[in-house]
């Protein structure tokens, strides 16, 4: 009767364990090969061999293929995200995405045809990481440390947030973007114009696909 109920007991536990679970090490391979490929393309951009409309959707599919671009958009919104109209949250998704992906091709693309590696990680929780790189190779010889946050949910690992020059990105544009809803009464819409301003600044064409379609 025993090692029934002890066997029940095991089996029950074996059905609870996830189907996948990623360590540290498999989250460092992750970032090393995901990381170095966005690089790589901007490395392309800025050498003008390709066309600039496939370099571009490249770069978005390789942005997609390393960070979690949905989770960090209900991230920025914060406790605004609740209660907000489906319109208005979709419009905001889209937007933010796209403002999101300028911000890391912005930031990224001092690194363009440098070399980065993996120096480390930290575990923060189960399936919670902030990776450690360096990046090096490039003409003035300097090394520059850029870390990411590397979350696994459901068997896949993507990033949540990249360190460069000592700023979090996400948290960064956290505290902005809920700044503006703030002083605006909660107003969403103040950050999706907030947004599309940037978007303006950084690619006409972006803008006029993003924010006038």
């Amino acid at each position: 009767m025993f090692k029934t109920t002890l066997l029940a007991g095991l089996l029950a536990c074996t059905t609870l364990l996830p189907a996948y679970a990623a360590d540290a090490s498999q989250a460092e391979d992750f970032v090393e090969t995901q990381a170095q490929g966005v690089i790589t393309v901007l490395q392309d951009m800025r050498a003008g061999e390709r066309e600039m409309a496939e370099v571009k959707a490249d770069f978005r599919d390789r942005i997609n293929e390393l960070a979690d671009v949905d989770r960090i958009t209900n991230f920025v919104l914060g406790r605004y995200r609740r209660g907000a109209e489906p319109a208005t949250l979709e419009e905001f998704q889209t937007v933010f995405r796209e403002f999101a992906i300028n911000v890391y091709e912005s930031e990224l693309t001092n690194y363009s045809g440098q070399t980065l590696d993996v120096t480390g990680s930290v575990t923060r929780d189960e399936n919670d990481w902030v990776v450690r790189s360096q990046v090096s190779g490039g003409p003035d010889g300097d090394v520059y440390e850029v870390n990411w946050r590397v979350q696994e949910r459901d068997g896949t690992l993507k990033v949540l947030d990249a360190q460069v020059a000592g700023v979090w990105l996400a948290q960064t544009q956290r505290e902005q973007i809920t700044s503006v809803i703030g002083n605006a009464g909660g107003n969403i819409q103040a950050a999706i114009d907030t947004l599309c301003g940037r978007i303006q600044d950084q690619d006409a064409d972006d803008y006029a696909r993003v924010c006038e379609g």
